[in-house]
């Protein structure tokens, strides 16, 4: 492909990426294939200092996200955000969104404050609304749930404002995540499923797989594992049928985290150490509520297998995502 036929797949891809449809998964699979062109493009595009540099960041960082290339995605966010390009408050959503990915709380909350700040003074509910539950992920992970529900609350407020009924979906997903933290199920049972309600209004696939994996946890710690274990059917065919290589591990955690529940303990550790595996080797960390999960799951797992959980976790540090997957179906 030729640069301006590239920037073309982009600029095609872009209304897909930012706000996710069904044509979404395609789209990322089709950028995928380009990666290679695509890196180049942007990193020439940069040192250029051509605006169509920050236009291409804006458009791909969701990709970089979701197809997990996210510590070359935040080197070239950084670089056009330092190049001051025009763009900042949507290259900032970005960088924030993949510094908090990948762990990086100080560099996370120093992008999304300096966006906030932006969208507030350009007087947007819907982008407040966004920018507010970016806040309170931050929030999330440092543990702190009353400001979790100020900045939630805040967004929820600007996103009754706005003509789209989904604009409160951020919002209303932050205030589950809090809910479920705090170990308030049916609180947050009753927040996930609305937010999925409005995730099937728009047609927003990933996020739905997103919520059903959440709901999976909310019914186990319930007590309902007939429950949890349709959520996790839901969730993970979806997962393994669009070959979402952001939501892949979760699958694997969940598929662990169940087998654990059950007594299959050394299939628990296998998928266990898989989910990690994959973690570390795409830069990123679970999600704050995923983490104690995890956590959790591990601190079990050595306790129950004693001399045996050695062997049992390597075995899964060297699971091809094929093997991987089978074994989650069983």
């Amino acid at each position: 492909m030729t640069a301006e036929d590239l920037l073309q797949l982009v600029r095609d891809a872009r209304p897909h990426l930012l706000r996710a449809d069904p044509e979404t998964e395609s789209w990322l699979s089709r950028l995928e294939d380009r990666h290679d062109e695509l890196s180049a493009l942007v990193d020439d595009l940069l040192a250029r200092g051509e605006p169509e540099g920050g236009e291409t960041c804006v458009a791909l960082w969701n990709f970089w996200w979701q197809r997990g290339h996210m510590s070359e995605g935040r080197a070239f966010l950084e670089r056009a955000v330092g190049s001051g390009d025009v763009d900042r408050e949507a290259l900032l959503k970005g960088l924030g969104t993949i510094a908090f990915r990948q762990g990086d709380l100080d560099a996370a909350d120093r992008a999304f404050t300096e966006r906030f700040v932006l969208v507030e003074a350009g007087n947007s509910p819907a982008d407040v609304a966004d920018a507010s539950a970016d806040l309170a992920r931050v929030a999330l992970r440092r543990g702190d749930f009353a400001e979790v529900r100020r900045h939630a609350e805040r967004g929820y407020a600007a996103a009754e404002r706005v003509d789209d009924p989904a604009a409160i979906r951020l919002p209303l997903h932050m205030r589950a995540a809090a809910a479920r933290m705090e170990a308030r199920y049916d609180e947050a049972r009753e927040l996930y499923l609305r937010s999925i309600e409005l995730n099937e209004q728009v047609g927003n696939e990933v996020n739905i797989a997103g919520e059903n994996h959440n709901l999976f946890y909310v019914a186990l710690h319930s007590g309902d594992r007939e429950e949890a274990e349709r959520r996790f059917r839901s969730s993970s065919e979806w997962i393994f049928a669009n070959d979402n290589a952001y939501l892949r591990p979760y699958a694997f955690l969940d598929a662990g985290v169940l087998a654990l529940h059950d007594g299959d303990v050394e299939r628990s550790a296998q998928l266990i150490s898989c989910a990690r595996r994959i973690f570390e080797e795409t830069d990123s960390i679970p999600d704050p509520d995923d983490y104690v999960e995890l956590e959790g799951a591990v601190t079990a797992l050595k306790e129950r297998l004693g001399d045996r959980f050695e062997d049992a976790w390597s075995v899964g540090q060297r699971l091809t995502t094929d093997e991987a997957e089978a074994l989650a179906r069983r």
